[in-house]
C-alpha cells in the first residue's frame, strides 16, 4: 500500500510562502515576518463565507479521565462562540454515560466536576434556562433532539470523545464534525498505531515497545528482559498507549524500576508504551486545514520538573511555555514540514496539534504524538500557537467551523 504522503509540500527555507507546488496540496505557514523581537505573526481574520448558518451542537464531558479538561475546553468554546452570535446547543455526557442536553447542560456538569481535577480559572457558564428543564438520556439521544443542526463541535478529550467513538456516533447522525474523522481519531489516540503509521511512511519516531497488562502480570521478569533487549539498559519513558494530559506517565532509570511504575500506567490503559528516553526540546505545532494547511509558528513546552505533568498543564497554566520558540529558522522550517507530513500521513482534517522532539544530542527530529482534539482551555497551548499564526481565539473557532463545512 502506498504511503499517503504525496500530498504534502516541502516547506521552503527562508521566508515562509503560501501557495501550491505542482502535484501537491499547499501548506501555509502564515504571513510571518522576522523582527528584532522575534517572530511577529500577521494574519487577517478568517472569512466565513459558505458556513451552514451559525448553529451547532457543542459536545463535552464523557466517561474519560480527562472529563474536567473537556468541561474547561467547552466553557471557553461556549463563551466565545455565543459572544460571536452563534446558536450553540449544549450536549453534555456525564462520567456514567448519561446525556444532558439543552441550555444549562454545561453548568450542570461543572457543578458535579471534581475540583481537584478542574483546570484553573474555570467558572460555570451562566445562561438563561433552568437546569431542571434539561432533557436526560441513558445513552445517545435521537437525532431529532439536535434540532436539525448539521455541525457538531466535539470539545471532548480522552476515551470516547477523542478515539473515534463520538466521531462515528455523529457521523451516523449525518452531522458534520469540527475535527478529524473516525479513522484519524482512532489512529492518533492510540499511540501504538500513531507510531506504526508514521514509521511506515518513513517519518521519524522514538524507539519503543508496547506491553500488555496481562503479559506484565504473568511474567514481569520477561517484560523487563524484553524491554532491555530492545531499548538497552538506559533511561526509559513509560506512558499509557491510549490516554492523554500526561496521566500515568513516568521515567525510569533502570529496568528493575519498571515494576514500580507500570501499575500506575496500567490504571489508564491495558497497553503501555516503553520508549527510549531521548534528551530533547519539545516543540508544539498547530496545524489546521484540509487540502490546504496552515501550520503555526512553533511553541515550546519547558517542564518545571522532570516531566510535563497534568498539574503543570492545567493547574499552573503551562508557566514556562514559550511561543514563538527560540529556534533557528532552518529548524523551524524542518519541524513545521514534519508536522504537516505527519498530519497528512495520519489522515487528519480540520485541526491537530503535532508534538515534535528535537534530540539535543544530535539535532534529529522525532514525532512524539499527534492530538486530534487539542486542549481548548484558556491555558492550552494549541490556541496559543494558533494565535501566533494570526488567529484570535474566537477567530480560530470560527475558522475550524468553516473548515468542517468545507
Amino acid at each position: 500500500m502506498a504511503c499517503p504522503l504525496g500530498r504534502h509540500v516541502m516547506v521552503p527555507t527562508g521566508k515562509p510562502k503560501v501557495g501550491a507546488v505542482a502535484g501537491h496540496s499547499s501548506v501555509s505557514l502564515g504571513s510571518v515576518a522576522r523582527s528584532s523581537a522575534g517572530w511577529c505573526p500577521h494574519r487577517a481574520r478568517p472569512i466565513l463565507e459558505g458556513l451552514m448558518g451559525d448553529r451547532l451542537v457543542l459536545v463535552f464531558g464523557g466517561p474519560s479521565a480527562e472529563h474536567e479538561v473537556s468541561l474547561a475546553s467547552a466553557s471557553a468554546v461556549l463563551s466565545h462562540l455565543t459572544a460571536r452570535g452563534w446558536d450553540v446547543f449544549e450536549a453534555g455526557v456525564t462520567q456514567d454515560g448519561t446525556w444532558l442536553v439543552g441550555s444549562g447542560a454545561l453548568e450542570a456538569l461543572l457543578a458535579d466536576a471534581d475540583p481537584a481535577r478542574m483546570p484553573s480559572g474555570v467558572a460555570p457558564v451562566r445562561r438563561s434556562g433552568s437546569v431542571a428543564s434539561l432533557e436526560r438520556f441513558d445513552g445517545p439521544p435521537p437525532v431529532s433532539v439536535f434540532g436539525g443542526r448539521e455541525l457538531a463541535f466535539l470539545a471532548c478529550h480522552g476515551r470516547w470523545g477523542e478515539d473515534g467513538t463520538a466521531q462515528g456516533l455523529f457521523g451516523s447522525y449525518g452531522i458534520k464534525i469540527v475535527g478529524c474523522g473516525v479513522a484519524a481519531s482512532a489512529a492518533c489516540f492510540d499511540k501504538r498505531l500513531t507510531k506504526r503509521v508514521l514509521a511506515g511512511c518513513g517519518l521519524p519516531v522514538t524507539k519503543g515497545i508496547d506491553l500488555m497488562q496481562d503479559e506484565f502480570v504473568v511474567d514481569p521478569v520477561g517484560v523487563r528482559e524484553r524491554s532491555a533487549s530492545v531499548l538497552g539498559e538506559g533511561r526509559w519513558f513509560v506512558k499509557p498507549a491510549r490516554s492523554g494530559s500526561s496521566l500515568g506517565i513516568s521515567v525510569v532509570e533502570r529496568p528493575d524500576q519498571l515494576d514500580a511504575v507500570l501499575p500506575e500506567a496500567f490504571r489508564w490503559d491495558e497497553t503501555v508504551l516503553v520508549e527510549e528516553y531521548v534528551p530533547h526540546r519539545e516543540l508544539v505545532v498547530g496545524v489546521i486545514g484540509r487540502e490546504q494547511l496552515t501550520v503555526s509558528p512553533l511553541g515550546e513546552c519547558v517542564p518545571v520538573g522532570p516531566l510535563y505533568t497534568y498539574a503543570e498543564k492545567y493547574k499552573l497554566g503551562n508557566p514556562r511555555f514559550t511561543c514563538p520558540a527560540r529556534v533557528e529558522p532552518e529548524v523551524s522550517d524542518r519541524v513545521r514540514e514534519l508536522a504537516a507530513r505527519a498530519y497528512r500521513a495520519l489522515g487528519c482534517a480540520v485541526m491537530a496539534r503535532v508534538d515534535v522532539f528535537v534530540d539535543t544530542r544530535t539535532g534529529a527530529l522525532l514525532v512524539n504524538e499527534v492530538n486530534t482534539i487539542p486542549g481548548l482551555t484558556e491555558v492550552s497551548v494549541f490556541p496559543k500557537v494558533m494565535a501566533a499564526a494570526g488567529y484570535g481565539y474566537a477567530d480560530l473557532l470560527e475558522e475550524l467551523c468553516r473548515l468542517a463545512d468545507a
